[in-house]
């Protein structure tokens, strides 16, 4: 089968490589909703794109807003997208978004020309197939405020930032992500608005979309109102035969722009257990570095010690952290080293599965697997207890605020506004977590330095010493260095 719509949506994209991702937004949003994570996805290796839905963003003066019409123009414009993107991919949906994806990925499964290999389904605070649960005063507030304009522009942006913040968990939006979010809802197209609230969000396609067989992720915000997790337990996850539920812990329905770092790193995860076998972007070796590896000038053991690097990619994790401590490190080694071209937390991973060690700590730490526990959990603990939400969730501005504190001594077990004085020793005191920082920040140093991603990125290659060098002054380089 194969649906034809007479105009492709409009659509962004980014990233060129790697599994491709389609991204459908939520009420009032439109593909920008999306901009934070694809960036972070399309440098993981993987390629994005954000479709701005009939009647929001660049779609708002689509007339045709219907929920099957819908379906149809997304599933038309993934045909086009895949016709050059061969291969795995996914499909995203956030809040509407979500239970559209539900209806494509219904169609994917039965055969549908242009969708095929479909590989999984990423739902984020989606409305479930079947009726979404809403207070019948709030869907009346919203009609009122939002369905048409007051004739006032200093109102409509009034109540089109109630309605935004209104959605938000425990950390406020950053500022400029606000103003790009309340300025999605003021373009959008009204009637599309209302459509969705007294049609499309009450619609049953539970029947329709049956059970999905297929790998699933679905997110939701603890503090989520209609759409929390227990919701998606009761309402989503029964037509989901494979399916992972994440609680956000602290998170309100808008994910896409509240914790957009979060969403890549389980992204990211996902993709990776569900592609095995596939060799992303990140992970790979830019072939004229490969080729300086494997000649003559490498000695075989330094390139056997280099190829065994290469080969410890993260989708190989040893599995001694766990989900939530790798996502935890993941964010702290981000802060470290932004923009590492391999994934060190799970060479980290890696490394403490080693039976051996170096042996040498401080003498406040305890054994290094221990040690490690105990530390990334004191970090999680250190966020929830001052912004309600865990480590992974925070700004890049937070997290340095938190590592900051743990480097001077200032964030521990007993301090006020950091840990609580009774935890008790599952926690670090401030001493210990500023040791604790300092062997984590050597460990990261030390991993990261020694990789060959890293020593081709810095333009580092003398490793290749078995012809020796002579150019030796400052800025001369070999005829063979890259």
């Amino acid at each position: 089968m194969e649906y034809i719509h007479s105009q492709m949506l409009p659509t962004t994209n980014c990233g060129d490589k790697g599994p491709f991702i389609v991204f459908l937004h939520w009420l009032g949003g439109s593909g920008k909703t999306w901009t934070e994570v694809m960036n972070g996805l399309s440098h993981a290796g993987m390629s994005c794109a954000a479709l701005d839905l009939p009647g929001f963003g660049r779609g708002a003066g689509e007339s045709e807003v219907e929920l099957d019409a819908t379906a149809q123009a997304v599933i038309a414009t993934i045909q086009v997208l895949r016709r050059r993107r061969q291969g795995p991919w996914f499909l995203v949906g956030h809040s509407m978004g979500g239970k559209i994806a539900t209806m494509v990925a219904r169609f994917a499964i039965d055969g549908c020309r242009g969708l095929e290999d479909l590989r999984g389904l990423i739902l984020v605070s989606p409305s479930p197939p079947g009726p979404e649960p809403m207070d019948e005063k709030l869907r009346k507030k919203l009609i009122g405020e939002l369905g048409k304009s007051a004739l006032d522009a200093e109102t409509d942006r009034e109540h089109a930032t109630d309605f935004v913040k209104s959605n938000v968990g425990k950390l406020p939006l950053d500022e400029a992500i606000l103003s790009r979010t309340v300025e999605d809802v003021l373009r959008m197209n009204r009637g599309a608005f209302v459509a969705w609230l007294t049609e499309g969000s009450k619609r049953d396609e539970s029947a329709q979309v049956g059970s999905l067989h297929l790998s699933a992720l679905v997110m939701a915000g603890t503090e989520e109102a209609a759409l929390n997790p227990e919701a998606q337990k009761r309402l989503t996850l029964p037509h989901l035969t494979n399916a992972t539920l994440i609680p956000l812990v602290g998170g309100g329905h808008l994910a896409p722009i509240e914790r957009p770092a979060e969403l890549v790193f389980r992204i990211t995860s996902f993709v990776k257990t569900v592609c095995p076998d596939y060799r992303f972007a990140d992970e790979q070796l830019e072939p004229e570095f490969q080729e300086l590896i494997a000649s003559s000038r490498t000695s075989n053991e330094t390139r056997a010690v280099l190829n065994q690097r290469l080969a410890e990619d993260d989708s190989k994790a040893a599995g001694i952290l766990s989900s939530d401590e790798m996502l935890t490190l993941r964010a702290f080694a981000n802060r470290i080293f932004p923009g590492c071209p391999f994934d060190l937390a799970s060479c980290i991973d890696d490394w403490l599965a080693r039976p051996k060690h170096d042996g040498w700590r401080p003498d406040s730490l305890p054994p290094d697997l221990e040690a490690w526990h105990i530390g990334l959990s004191s970090i999680d603990a250190a966020a929830v207890r001052k912004y309600g939400v865990p480590f992974v969730a925070l700004n890049a501005a937070l997290q340095d605020r938190l590592l900051h504190d743990a480097r001077d001594g200032a964030l521990g077990r007993g301090l006020l506004d950091s840990l609580s004085p009774s935890d008790d020793t599952r926690h670090f005191t401030a001493l210990q977590m500023r040791d604790w920082f300092g062997e984590v920040s050597a460990q990261l140093t030390s991993v990261y330095i020694a990789d060959p991603r890293t020593m081709h990125r810095i333009g580092f290659s003398g490793f290749a010493d078995e012809g020796g060098f002579t150019q030796i002054r400052i800025n001369e380089r070999e005829d063979f260095e890259l």
